[in-house]
């Protein structure tokens, strides 16, 4: 039998991996806990690994005999050398399902929020006891602005249909979709220059690869129209930390709301989204629910049973490898 370990942790052990996998793998909880030397450590034996945050870089493929899939329990999939993995034929494979529902939540009920300033109103009652309706005399009706989304994939999708029965226009970019078909999701197909200069309220929801890191960089935050809510719940690297602090005191930016920052564990002691009132920061908890939690960790180990039984097309592989060598 194939050997299979999962590198973190959850409330539970590895139950629900070991009934997915029953007589094809045995599977192993080994925690490792982001650090390279733990995992190669710890999966020596392992021809597959499910992975969340832990670094698989080029020396820890490299001291990985055995190993023919990195399977990561999340959507993003860059904590992982891809390139150098399909050199050494070493597939890596992502879920893609698991949590849709959860962000798509999100970044809806974050709009809703801070387009009623809800919790800006909150605290002004429980901080400044104040009792005063006008303190945001700019807001406006949900129904008459435009919402927009950058990426069109799986959560953009359930987001647009999410605000049809409040009314927005929503327009979306994405080079990788057509324009018919996000006409019959309900969305309006543009460049991402008319997205950022037209909408009120932007959501980013493109992956992070080497065309995107920073992508929201000074240049194209000069492009938004101007007070402007933006709402990242999708990786933070995708936006220039700086540039968007820059964005908040010009005014491009009216509130930045923030799922993810730069640091996937940052030292929020120190970080400078935490001390902005215009900076509405949560730990990465978009994704988070019960059901999130046990449907991704189904989703990656059906990965891990579809590469060993040679089923690669299911497999969710990212980079290319569709061999158990």
């Amino acid at each position: 039998m194939y050997k299979v370990v999962r590198t973190f942790t959850f409330q539970e052990g590895v139950t629900l991996e070991q009934e997915v996998l029953k007589g094809v793998a045995d599977v192993e909880l080994r925690e490792c806990n982001q650090d390279e030397d733990q995992v190669i450590k710890n999966c020596q034996d392992a021809d597959a690994i499910i992975i969340g945050y832990d670094p698989i870089t080029k020396r820890v493929l490299d001291s990985l005999p055995n190993l023919k899939l990195v399977a990561f329990k999340t959507i993003g999939f860059n904590f992982a050398d891809v390139d150098y993995a399909r050199e050494k034929g070493v597939a890596v494979s992502h879920i893609s399902k698991y949590c849709t529902q959860e962000v798509a939540d999100y970044a809806v009920g974050t709009m809703l929020s801070l387009n009623r300033r809800i919790q800006q109103f909150n605290n002004s009652v429980h901080i400044d006891k104040q009792w005063q309706y006008d303190l945001f005399p700019e807001m406006r009706r949900f129904g008459s602005q435009t919402v927009g989304l950058l990426g069109f994939g799986n959560i953009p999708r359930l987001i647009t249909q999410r605000l049809k029965p409040f009314g927005p226009r929503v327009i979306a970019y994405d080079p990788y979709v057509s324009p018919q078909t996000a006409a019959e999701l309900g969305a309006e197909l543009v460049s991402m220059e008319e997205v950022l200069s037209t909408a009120d309220i932007v959501s980013i929801h493109l992956p992070l690869n080497d065309d995107t890191v920073k992508i929201m960089n000074k240049k194209h935050l000069d492009m938004l129209k101007g007070n402007t809510i933006f709402i990242n719940s999708a990786r933070g690297s995708l936006v220039d930390e700086e540039a968007v602090i820059d964005a908040l005191d010009s005014g491009k930016i009216r509130y930045y709301a923030a799922d993810v920052v730069e640091a996937e564990f940052p030292d929020i002691t120190n970080h400078p989204f935490a001390s902005r009132d215009d900076v509405i920061l949560t730990p990465h908890i978009a994704w988070f629910s019960q059901e999130s939690v046990r449907d991704g960790r189904i989703e990656a180990a059906q990965n891990v049973l579809h590469f060993l039984n040679g089923e690669y097309d299911k497999a969710q592989i990212v980079n290319g490898v569709k061999t158990s060598r």
